[in-house]
Parts: structure tokens; sequence; C-alpha cells
């Protein structure tokens, strides 16, 4: 127990939980609307997604002529217009999408590959983009990794040659387009049971995801003794761990096995320290954890800044403790001289 107390005592300065509540798996979506898609087009996109996120906060960065006939698509929507003061006017939409980079997205939807806003939604975004097109398939977009740059996944029309054209041509080298259609809007997230947790706790997580991914495919990492979980969620995929020396690194050995697979969401039960170090190395997407009071906190390594300030901190507290220790010292310096000039002056008279 010692052991394990340790390890988790060690784990705090290398990760940090953030309370979260519900929020965290209730999607944040941002749309940009050129102003120049078909709003039957925009209409097929919103009921899709609004059907794949019926809990998600939906956002549409549009021009101010657009917001009557976006309302009537769906009267949940939230808009951002670009402000007037941005210059040149072709690229407020662009210019306003910039000064949004702080805002935490889930998902960017484009309507077209207008090359502006979508430099700027993979460089200064870390939300998943996503392209619908005018023949209405679903494409991710993402920056080429060096193995990628030559790879050709998305052939445009022929159109007579423009300078336009010619820089699209050159930003689409760098981005790599992945026709998914409705892979691209449906989320993939994997429960973590480690066994101590009671039935009534996996059933409310499960609940919940439910709620707000319904189309999601979700499945469920547990120890063979928890057979019952095939009795309560039968259309969730059970995966039973395989054989380990140490039993009880069974979930970790073989989430360690599964980490080719593209989860969204890694939910965890407990703050088992073995499966939270792999999901958080191994496993490129969200670790959450849903304890027993049924909060949601999102584990995250510790960053960079986090370590730099260390140095920095620590000087700052040996100078704050070095003038509180020669404050203090001063003033019992000063009291003892008072007391004993008092004490001369005594003695004199």
């Amino acid at each position: 127990m010692k052991v394990k107390k340790t390890v988790k005592r060690i784990g705090k300065y290398f990760f940090t939980l953030e309370h979260k509540e519900e929020e965290i798996i209730s999607q944040s979506i941002l749309i940009l609307d050129n102003g120049y898609t078909w709003l039957g087009h925009l209409d097929s996109a919103i009921e899709q997604i609004e059907n794949y996120f019926p809990k998600a906060e939906i956002s549409v960065l549009t021009f101010e002529q657009r917001v009557a006939n976006l309302q009537q698509i769906s009267p949940s929507l939230k808009f951002i217009l670009p402000s007037q003061r941005l210059r040149p006017r072709r690229y407020q939409l662009a210019l306003q999408l910039l000064k949004l980079r702080k805002a935490r997205y889930d998902f960017i939807f484009l309507f077209s590959l207008d090359i502006t806003p979508l430099i700027i939604s993979l460089l200064f975004f870390t939300s998943k983009v996503i392209l619908y097109n005018q023949w209405g398939q679903w494409w991710t977009l993402r920056l080429r990794n060096i193995k990628e740059v030559f790879k050709i996944t998305y052939a445009k029309k022929k159109a007579r040659f423009r300078l336009k054209h010619l820089i699209k041509m050159i930003g689409l080298f760098f981005v790599l387009l992945q026709r998914e259609d409705e892979n691209a809007l449906r989320h993939s997230i994997l429960v973590v049971d480690n066994g101590y947790s009671p039935f009534g706790q996996i059933e409310f997580a499960i609940q919940r995801i439910k709620d707000s991914f319904p189309k999601a495919k979700v499945s469920i990492l547990a120890l063979q003794q928890r057979n019952q979980l095939i009795y309560d969620f039968p259309a969730i995929e059970i995966i039973k761990p395989g054989r380990c020396i140490i039993k009880r690194y069974r979930i970790a050995r073989h989430l360690l096995r599964l980490r080719k697979n593209r989860y969204d969401y890694i939910i965890l039960l407990s703050l088992d320290v073995s499966p939270i170090i792999i999901s958080i190395l191994f496993m490129n997407c969200a670790v959450l954890l849903n304890n027993q009071w049924h909060q949601w906190w999102l584990i995250k390594p510790k960053s960079m800044k986090a370590y730099l300030m260390i140095i920095p901190r620590f000087i700052l507290n040996i100078i704050i403790f070095a003038y509180l220790l020669f404050s203090v010292s001063w003033m019992f310096f000063k009291r003892l001289t008072n007391i004993f000039r008092y004490s001369l002056s005594g003695k004199k008279a």
C-alpha cells in the first residue's frame, strides 16, 4: 500500500486533473459559413451534426445577412459575426477566426477548401477539422507528416488556371484529406473497468455517453469476472484482457495492445496508476475520469510551462523566505535593543 501511495504522489508531479463536470463530453462545434454555400447544403450538414451530437453547442461564424436564413434551419444555433473593422474585407471571416484561436472547439466544419481559413484552422486550433463538400461527403483534414507529403488523397475537378488555384494547390500540398463519411462524426470510446468499480457507476457513465453521443461506438475493457456486463450492455463490445504474469497489470498490458486503435476518448473509472500512464503516453486521445461521485475530470500531462516555472518559483520562494526572515530578525533585533536601552536607563536612574 505504501508503494502504491508513493507512486500516486509521484504521478501528481507529471499529470493534472481538471474538474470539468459533464460539459467535457458535450461537444463544442464551430461552423464556418463563407456566405457562398447553398443553404440547403448547410441544412443537410447541420441536421447530421445535431443527430450525432444532440447536446453540442453549435456556433456559426458567418455574415450578418445570412443569420436570418440560418436561424430558420436551427433556432439553437449561436452566431459569431466578423468585426467590420477587419481589413481587407475579403478576409474578414479568416481574421475573425484567427481572433477565436484561444476558444476551445472540438470540431471545426468547413464547406469549401478556401485556403486562408483552412490553414488558420489547422495551425492555430487543436480542433478536429472536417470538410463537408458539395457532393455530401465528409473529409477529415490535418497537416501531413513527412511520410505523407507526396500522398494524393483528394482529386479536384479541372478548372481554368488561375493564381488563386495555384496558391490553393501549394497549400493543399501540406494538408492531408481523408474521406471518412459517417466515421468523421462517429466517436470511438473505450471505458476501462479495473474490476473494483460498482456496476451502478459503469451504468451511469455509459448512459451519459449515450446521451451525448447516441451513435458512438462504445467498448468496455473489463476483466473476465465481470461477465455481468455482457448481459447489462448487449449492444456494447466487451473486450477481455489477455493473460499476464502479474495479474494486477492485465488491464494496462491489454490497453497497450489497443494503442493503434483510434479512440477519441478513454474513460477511466478510478485513479489506477498503470492505465493512466498507458493512456496518457501511448493513446492519442482525451483521457477522462468518471469517479464514484459521478464527477467528470480531464486527465492530462503537465505542460512544459509548468516544469519551466519550477525553478523561477523556487528562486522566488527563497527570496520571499529571505525577506521574511530578515524582516522578522530585524524586528526582534530592534526589540532587544530597545529592551537593552530601557534596562540601561533604569540602572542609571
